[in-house]
């Protein structure tokens, strides 16, 4: 795995795999992680730190790597590397990988009980329709999610 910035390749691969990318550019708070083959991106990840909490996004993998775990080897790097950023949840909007993220312990949660650092995010507010599925996972020590509506 390595750690990139928001770049050409990143973009081309999350366009092709129908994610948003209107709000990304160079100097984005989103870091990327990405897998190559030979020389090429087949996958990629990214965490958008928002205070103590992350947003999981733009999870994209080539048509041709899908379907051998990379897509869970990127979700777990992001856990690792979150939880020693000292992130105490990551969240996620997803219309289509919703059993994807359930088997690796994200937990569906209301829209309110998105963290307002979470929901401040283009992700949240705009970028992802109000269709979304919103998931969290607790991380690190701290395994229980922000829960502001109980």
């Amino acid at each position: 795995m390595e750690q990139v910035a928001y770049n050409q390749e990143v973009g081309a691969l999350l366009i092709a795999c129908d994610l948003p990318v209107a709000d990304l550019r160079e100097d984005c708070d989103v870091c990327f992680f990405v897998f190559r083959h030979v020389s090429e991106i087949v996958g990629v990840i990214g965490v958008e730190v928002r205070g103590d909490y992350g947003l999981l996004r733009s999870l994209a993998i080539s048509a041709a790597h899908r379907g051998n775990g990379l897509g869970r080897k990127l979700v777990a790097f992001s856990e690792e590397w979150a939880t020693r950023s000292n992130l105490k949840a990551l969240y996620l909007l997803t219309t289509t990988a919703d059993n994807f993220f359930e088997q690796l312990g994200y937990e569906e949660l209301s829209r309110s009980d998105a963290p307002s650092a979470i929901t401040e995010t283009q992700q949240f507010s705009g970028l992802c329709p109000g269709s979304s599925i919103f998931m969290g996972k607790g991380l690190g020590a701290n395994q229980a999610l922000h829960r502001t509506s109980r």
